[in-house]
């Protein structure tokens, strides 16, 4: 009996992407499977460690471009808002971590489930020793085999004619270090390229003309860069509560690498008298359209830094005065002065490899926007044309699959959720269906009704999305859950995501919907592991108590 030969390719060798190419060897290496299949797997990785963004050096110097659109002739004079973009320059492709920066999970909650983190880590790690766990996950399951470091996809596409690729449904093309492009055809694909690198700006009248720098989150590195400075963090969510924590907590000289206290929780008392010279304090500021469980508490006694932090309402647009510019918020005040503005507003979903005119993005295009060339000037020229957006559309009821075609997946672009044991379960079910084990799947899986989503009750829309209000430890964990005092609209990034906002408890409900659905590929559940049979109890406790880092960490 000849076998077939089964090949699939995964983009990125981050969290997802490792615990896809484990479930993919772990399911074809059942004995059922092996019988009439081969699996060929290559999993492509930019970088030269796996860790996606958890791998990074944070004494790196983080380089970035910028550039804006021209403003829209169609508004009134001052109300003019260009669209500024921040990217890196080509060959570089700086991690949005930063020094300083602990996970909001403990890491038992954290950790995969065929691998526990080591019990003698902090309760919540730092990102070194995030990266070490993910490091020690491929080399204990034997994954680095199956990567090609140094590698860059730079497209994925369905050819019209199948024997292009080998009679396969997908081709790819893909750069190594030494920029020769090579094709190649796959039969499943998955896509875990990430989603925190192409960092969204909202649109502000009279921005591009601001005379300080402006900058994403995503290059902030550490709080000592902005020594002397009076710096605006716009955005309160992940990241934006977390810098301007940071830029605060300098001024106490806390958290810098001379400083224990990111080593010892973050209790260390300076008694709220600063230990730095004036000119060397930063004058933190922080706009944003309401605070939320992130953002520094100015009236908090524990917190000694919070008065250290000014906030403003959300820009309505900025004006130059002479050699200074003018920011004007909402409320009609306004601040001058400023060196740095840092946009903690998010990222847009990329999917740069994904081009526009290519099948089968041009009749379905999972975002709205595509990557234009003034975009990447001098930058990674490359990804213009790909898909880019705040919002997706076209999953399936998984939020997992393209609708209506099963050979590509995206794992865990859920938000408020706890991402490596979602990423395991979401792989698991790609695998177990790309190995022929669910031959009984059904045509339509409609996962329970997600009454934790703030948006659950609002009107439907084709916009279901994730755009992260900043980046931090919780970006790829989850965020402990809006605070009930916040009365202000949502935010745009917040709008666009819908149907993809979990939380807790939904998350759990939808993974064990998903163990339903694989229940077929263990026939009766015998030598399945009991953590496939249902969510583990201390995964549920442990994401109630949203109160436990700040016991810890004292933020």
């Amino acid at each position: 009996m000849t076998r077939e030969l089964i090949r699939v390719g995964i983009i990125g060798s981050g969290a997802s992407g490792l615990a896809q190419l484990k479930q993919l060897l772990d399911a074809f290496a059942r004995p059922e499977v092996k019988r009439r299949a081969d699996l060929e797997v290559v999993c492509f990785e930019k970088q030269e460690e796996v860790g996606g963004v958890w791998f990074a050096n944070e004494d790196a110097e983080k380089r970035y471009r910028t550039a804006s659109t021209d403003a829209s002739s169609s508004l009134p004079a001052g109300e003019q808002a260009e669209q500024v973009y921040v990217y890196p320059p080509a060959g570089e492709d700086p991690s949005p971590m930063y020094e300083g920066l602990r996970t909001n999970l403990p890491h038992d909650l954290m950790a995969f489930r065929s691998l526990p983190m080591p019990p003698s880590l902090p309760l919540f790690p730092t990102r070194a020793q995030i990266q070490a766990y993910l490091v020690s996950y491929a080399t204990i399951f034997d994954l680095y085999p199956y990567i090609r470091f140094r590698t860059t996809v730079r497209r994925l596409y369905q050819p019209s004619d199948p024997s292009a690729a080998g009679g396969r449904r997908w081709m790819i093309e893909y750069a190594g270090a030494d920029g020769d492009v090579t094709e190649m055809g796959l039969d499943f694909v998955c896509c875990a390229n990430g989603h925190y690198a192409d960092g969204w700006i909202a649109p502000v009248p009279g921005l591009s003309s601001f005379k300080g720098k402006v900058v994403h989150s995503r290059y902030f590195r550490s709080a000592e860069d902005y020594t002397g400075q009076k710096v605006l963090v716009v955005g309160s969510f992940a990241s934006g509560g977390d810098i301007s924590r940071l830029l605060a907590a300098y001024n106490l000289g806390m958290y810098t690498k001379t400083d224990n206290s990111a080593n010892n929780g973050g209790t260390a008392s300076h008694n709220g008298r600063s230990i730095i010279a004036p000119e060397r304090q930063i004058d933190v500021h922080v706009s944003c359209s309401a605070r939320s469980a992130f953002s520094v508490d100015t009236d908090d006694p524990d917190t000694p830094w919070g008065k250290y932090v000014t906030y403003h309402p959300l820009i309505d647009h900025i004006s130059s005065s002479g050699e200074d510019s003018i920011i004007h918020f909402e409320d009609e005040t306004a601040l001058e002065g400023v060196d740095t503005i840092i946009f903690a507003t998010g990222y847009n979903f990329a999917l740069p490899f994904a081009k526009g005119e290519d099948r089968p993005w041009c009749d379905s295009p999972l975002f709205d926007k595509r990557i234009e060339e003034g975009e990447r000037e001098l930058g990674h020229a490359w990804e213009k044309g790909g898909l880019k957006g705040l919002g997706v559309k076209g999953l399936d009821g998984l939020m997992l699959f393209m609708e209506n075609d099963r050979s590509i997946c995206f794992p865990v672009m859920q938000y408020q959720v706890v991402p490596f044991p979602l990423a395991e379960s979401q792989t698991r079910l790609s695998a177990l269906l790309w190995a022929g084990l669910l031959p009984s799947f059904p045509d339509n899986p409609q996962p329970p009704r997600n009454a934790s989503n703030p948006y659950s009750s609002s009107p439907p829309s084709t916009s279901t999305a994730k755009s992260s209000g900043a980046f931090s430890a919780s970006d790829p964990q989850p965020p402990p859950e809006p605070s009930a005092t916040a009365v202000k609209p949502p935010r745009k990034v917040m709008q666009t995501r819908q149907k993809l906002v979990f939380g807790a408890p939904y998350e759990w409900e939808y993974q064990e919907y998903l163990m339903e659905l694989m229940v077929e590929a263990d026939k009766d559940g015998v030598g399945v592991e009991e953590c496939w049979k249902g969510i583990e109890g201390f995964r549920r406790e442990k994401r109630a108590d949203t109160g436990l880092r700040k016991r810890t960490l004292g933020y």
